[in-house]
């Protein structure tokens, strides 16, 4: 039996497949099977994959099935104890199968994740991907864990995609999981019913996949043409949560990703488009959801009930869609929150800055930049900001490391900026507060802070 089957799935592929293909050749773990799946791709593709297939099975499909359906293909022609499914433009790490084995195995684990960043360009120029570095910690030192102690938020921490994911093949057939058949958001409903269905979940908290961006044919970049793809993969979640008695358990993190998830898309589709998926979602909240019965406390982010209120009552043109008005309106709707976290920061006597003068510090500071007495600069790396007021209390400064005094406590608003802070802060006493994850999760404020 092989140790691990990659599927990968492909349609017109050519300007990225070789480099992804040798990624996954060089891979360190042995005994591997490799499925490539060519979904009637129109360019270059087939050639790529003849120069291969000494190597590799290929599954060419004769009319375009889309990855969904290409990925269930792949998985019928896999024999190995563990799968994963890769995208044929992102490239991986040699040693990630290596590690994402030996710990699943050595657990016995049903799923192991690890981490990815983003590329567009070059591989060179990566940025962080967006994690709850608080939990990517904690549950990174820990050979595995049940996903019911995470099941308020579980489909918040991640993404349903499947490519930073190793899957037990054994487990997968039990569970009788597939792939949708969906333009985009075809992964949705088989990652996240996995996670919630699991008996063992391992984590490895470093980056194993470099992730391509700006790729035009890549399944994540369809939305616009399959607006409703959004709704049907979270639809089909909950009837597989109710279906095998989950849905109680995972209730809230299903209502506040559904939320999270859908103004996403929302925010993302051109005008026309965006009408279209506000009438379905106003149906699917009223008849089969039933958004009215849950109240106030059970949204985690204020932003969350505001946008169900809106879709609800027809009020869908009042919903920014631009990020600084989502951000200000997400700022006003959290007031209570933090309050709570202006009391704290008081309570400890620390004195705090914000990371970064962007969108959401404008937003921030435009909210709140007059009251909070604790807050009194913000930094960026944009030497041109530097000496400009944010708000009229708020000044912009460049962080400097070497210098002894600064604040007790930084507020860092945008989560893919976590990692690279906590490279510029080390040697310093500052601690840094996870705004994202504070406002979009149930965890108390002391849990937000990364160490």
């Amino acid at each position: 039996m092989p140790t691990v089957s990659i599927i990968i799935t492909v349609y017109n592929g050519a300007d990225y497949l070789t480099e992804c293909l040798e990624s996954v050749l060089s891979q360190t773990l042995k005994n591997t099977e490799i499925i490539c799946v060519d979904d009637a791709s129109t360019d270059n593709t087939p050639q790529i994959l003849k120069t291969y297939e000494n190597k590799m099975t290929v599954i060419t499909n004769t009319e375009n099935c889309m990855a969904g359906e290409s990925r269930n293909r792949g998985f019928e022609k896999a024999s190995g104890e563990y799968v994963i499914f890769l995208d044929a433009d992102d490239v991986y790490e040699p040693d990630m199968l290596q590690k994402a084995y030996d710990k699943a195995k050595y657990c016995g684990s049903d799923i192991c994740i690890f981490k990815e960043d983003l590329f567009s360009d070059s591989i060179g120029n990566r940025t962080n991907y967006a994690y709850a570095e608080s939990i990517m910690q904690d549950f990174g030192k820990r050979d595995f864990f049940s996903p019911k102690e995470l099941s308020d938020m579980l489909f918040g921490l991640w993404n349903g995609w499947a490519w930073d994911k190793l899957f037990r093949r054994e487990f997968i057939l039990e569970t009788g999981l597939k792939f949708q058949n969906l333009k985009s958001s075809n992964d949705g409903l088989f990652v996240h019913a996995a996670l919630a269905s699991a008996e063992r979940i391992s984590l490895l908290n470093e980056v194993l996949v470099h992730h391509r961006l700006g790729n035009g044919n890549s399944v994540s970049n369809t939305r616009d043409r399959s607006w409703e793809s959004c709704l049907l993969y979270l639809k089909e979640l909950r009837r597989y949560l109710l279906k095998k008695e989950l849905f109680i358990c995972y209730e809230k993190s299903y209502l506040n990703w559904t939320m999270e998830f859908l103004y996403w898309n929302y925010q993302t589709l051109n005008e026309r488009n965006r009408e279209k998926l506000a009438d379905a979602m106003r149906n699917f909240f009223i008849e089969e959801l039933n958004v009215q019965q849950y109240n106030s406390a059970d949204f985690y982010n204020g932003f969350n009930k505001w946008f169900a209120d809106r879709i609800i009552s027809m009020e869908d043109k009042k919903i920014p869609w631009t990020e600084e008005e989502r951000f200000r309106k997400t700022y006003q709707l959290n007031d209570r929150k933090l309050k709570a976290l202006q009391k704290y920061l008081f309570s400890h006597h620390w004195k705090a800055a914000l990371w970064g003068a962007g969108i959401r510090g404008r937003a921030f500071a435009e909210v709140y930049g007059e009251t909070w007495s604790s807050l009194e600069y913000a930094y960026d790396m944009d030497e041109t900001k530097h000496g400009q007021m944010l708000s009229y209390v708020i000044i912009i400064q460049k962080f400097d490391a070497k210098k002894q005094e600064g604040p007790e406590c930084i507020l860092v608003l945008n989560e893919t900026h976590l990692l690279s802070v906590l490279e510029k802060i080390k040697g310093k006493e500052a601690i840094l507060f996870d705004m994202d994850f504070y406002l979009n999760s149930p965890m108390e404020i002391r849990t937000c802070v990364v160490k």
